[in-house]
């Protein structure tokens, strides 16, 4: 497959990533790179069709078999990228790169097959949704599978270890340094940052001379920019200043929602996915935070990922939101999320949907949909905090696609009204 897409991204006059390579060899190759972009992941490549098939997993891989990471499938690369390391400049995946993990890697049952004929069983397998492969790491050993899920995001996938005789309950990512150079990622920059720093003397004669051309272009581009952030904070200001002033809350009851027995088409309104979870209003003051249910209980230790994710929330707020577990096809489980008492228990996700109280100001005399554009702006870069999405569609016709993907119904809200009344249709 053509590196288009990861072509298009990079700045192979900036960055120092590579730009295509053959494979070589018997063997397929895998590599494991830990990358601290604006956030700490993984990124998980397998060698196909000549390229680095890749998935980019937020919590890294993990050797317990009862841990599934999240793993969202990203563009090819080239095959090159499997000896990587450095530090990408700024732009598309800006951060330092280290080779955490590399070998070679086989299908699982491949039976002696050749490499061209598992390449192929392969490429099968990234269509169909499931990779089963054997890994012959340095860190990574055994059976792991991929599994695409059938929620929203058509490229999320699951990875998990499957039991053999390498499983185990130790947190495997705790063995930081790359396997190439024996470096943590702060020892990778610190020395990729001195020896810049020496090409950056040399350098600093010829950045001079820049071009008055360049320069009106650079000029044009931060203008854009600046004018679009400008526009959004003039907006985020506007809708705020319609709040009621007033002491952060120590306590509020979230609007209940009323069921109906059929869906409708009404103009005005909008329609969310019915999460199947614990409803949770998170309290967020500054370096404080507690997460609670609608009847005022602390959340704060039994759901303790969801409130750690919140104290990490740089924001002065009250979100309404739901708290989930995801199963293998990203729908909601309700079950799982009853029985949850670990991370080995499934993968919590608190999707938000409403914002109640902003920087001393009460915003729930304000339309819903002024409400939730500025939530939608204050999402944090995690993967536990995330945005309800609305569909300002055929409610009809968005009840019957819920049924279609077995999902517990659909949230009928109108946009216009300040007190929400929020309608449930379930599809059971």
């Amino acid at each position: 497959m053509a590196l288009t897409r990861y072509k298009k991204k990079r700045n192979f006059k900036k960055s120092p990533e590579p730009v295509g390579g053959t494979p070589d060899g018997d063997n397929l190759r895998f590599v494991v790179q830990k990358h601290h972009a604006s956030r700490l992941h993984y990124d998980f490549r397998l060698e196909m069709e000549g390229v680095l098939k890749s998935w980019a997993v937020p919590k890294g891989p993990s050797t317990d078999p009862d841990i599934k990471r999240l793993a969202m499938m990203v563009e090819d690369h080239p095959y090159d990228y499997r000896n990587f390391e450095g530090i990408i400049p700024d732009g598309y995946g800006a951060g330092t790169v280290i080779v955490w993990d590399e070998g070679f890697y086989e299908l699982a049952g491949a039976d002696g097959k050749d490499k061209k004929t598992q390449d192929k069983a392969l490429r099968k397998g990234v269509h169909s949704g499931k990779l089963h492969v054997v890994l012959y790491g340095k860190k990574l050993k055994g059976e792991y599978a991929l599994i695409k899920t059938h929620g929203k995001a058509e490229n999320a996938w699951l990875l998990f270890k499957v039991k053999d005789n390498y499983v185990s309950k130790d947190d495997v990512t705790l063995k930081d340094t790359s396997v190439i150079s024996g470096k943590t990622l702060a020892q990778v920059e610190k020395s990729t940052t001195d020896n810049g720093s020496k090409r950056a003397k040399e350098s600093s004669v010829n950045s001079k001379k820049e071009t008055s051309l360049n320069k009106r272009s650079d000029a044009i581009t931060a203008s854009a920019g600046d004018k679009k952030e400008k526009e959004e904070k003039t907006l985020h200001h506007n809708i705020v200043a319609k709040g009621k002033r007033s002491r952060f809350p120590a306590k509020i009851a979230p609007m209940l929602a009323a069921r109906v027995d059929k869906p409708f088409d009404k103009e005005g309104w909008q329609y969310e996915v019915k999460w199947d979870g614990y409803r949770a209003v998170a309290f967020c003051n500054n370096d404080k935070a507690e997460l609670k249910s609608r009847n005022d209980k602390s959340y704060n230790e039994k759901f303790y990922p969801v409130h750690k994710a919140i104290e990490q929330w740089n924001i002065h707020a009250v979100v309404d939101g739901e708290v989930v577990v995801l199963d293998e096809s990203g729908k909601s489980n309700f079950g799982a999320l009853q029985n949850w008492r670990s991370e080995a228990d499934g993968e919590l996700c608190f999707y938000v949907f409403d914002l109640l109280w902003l920087d001393r100001k009460d915003l729930m005399q304000i339309p819903l949909s002024e409400r939730r554009t500025i939530l939608k702006q204050l999402i944090p870069e995690n993967s536990i905090i995330r945005f309800s999405e609305n569909f300002e569609v055929s409610g009809i016709e968005f009840f019957e696609t819920a049924k279609k993907m077995g999902l517990e119904g659909i949230m009928a809200k109108r946009l216009t009204v300040s007190i929400q009344l929020e309608i449930a249709q379930k599809t059971g």
